[in-house]
C-alpha cells in the first residue's frame, strides 16, 4: 500500500479530497497528509524492525512489560529513523504546498500559483524561495533533533 501510495503522482490526492470534501483548505491537508505520511511511516516501522534483539531480550530479562518495551528501548532506538521519516514527511508536504492552492488552499503556495497565471516572475520567486527556505529550517531542526536522540552519539 506504502508503495503504491508513494509512486502516485500528487495530484492525484486532489481528486477524492475534492470530491468528498468540496474546495478549501480542508480538502488539502487531507490530500498532503495521504501524499506526506508513507516516509514517517515506512521509517518508524523500519526503525523499530531494526532494535537489537539482544537489547529487547535483555529489557524484557530485567522485568520490563511489552509497553516499557516499546517505550522505554524500542522507541528511543529507533528515534534517529523516525525523525529521518518526519524530516522527509515535512519535506514532501512543502512540496504539496503549491498543489494544494489549486483547490483553494491559502498560503504560500497560492502566491506562486497566482505569480504562475500572471506571468509575475518575481512575485514567484520571492514566494517560492519562501517555501526552499522554510524546507531548509525544518530539515535542519528535524537533523538536529535526529543527532541529539542517536544512540551512537558521544
Amino acid at each position: 500500500v506504502l508503495d503504491a501510495m508513494q509512486t502516485m503522482p500528487s495530484f492525484v490526492y486532489l481528486i477524492p479530497a475534492m470530491m468528498l470534501f468540496g474546495l478549501g483548505k480542508v480538502p488539502a491537508v487531507i490530500a498532503t497528509l495521504i501524499y506526506a505520511l508513507p516516509p514517517v511511516m515506512r521509517l518508524t516501522c523500519l526503525g523499530l524492525q531494526q532494535v537489537p534483539k539482544p537489547v529487547q531480550e535483555a529489557a524484557l530479562a530485567y522485568g520490563a512489560t511489552r509497553w516499557q518495551l516499546l517505550k522505554e528501548v524500542r522507541i528511543p532506538l529507533a528515534m534517529p529513523s523516525i525523525l529521518a521519516g518526519v524530516n522527509q514527511t515535512t519535506m514532501m508536504a512543502l512540496a504539496m504546498v503549491v498543489i494544494a492552492s489549486m483547490i483553494g488552499a491559502r498560503g504560500l503556495g497560492q502566491e506562486v500559483l497566482m505569480a504562475i497565471n500572471r506571468i509575475d516572475v518575481g512575485r514567484g520567486f520571492e514566494a517560492g524561495i519562501s517555501i526552499v527556505i522554510m524546507g531548509i529550517v525544518i530539515d535542519r531542526i528535524t537533523q538536529g533533533l535526529a543527532k541529539r536522540w542517536d544512540p551512537n552519539r558521544k
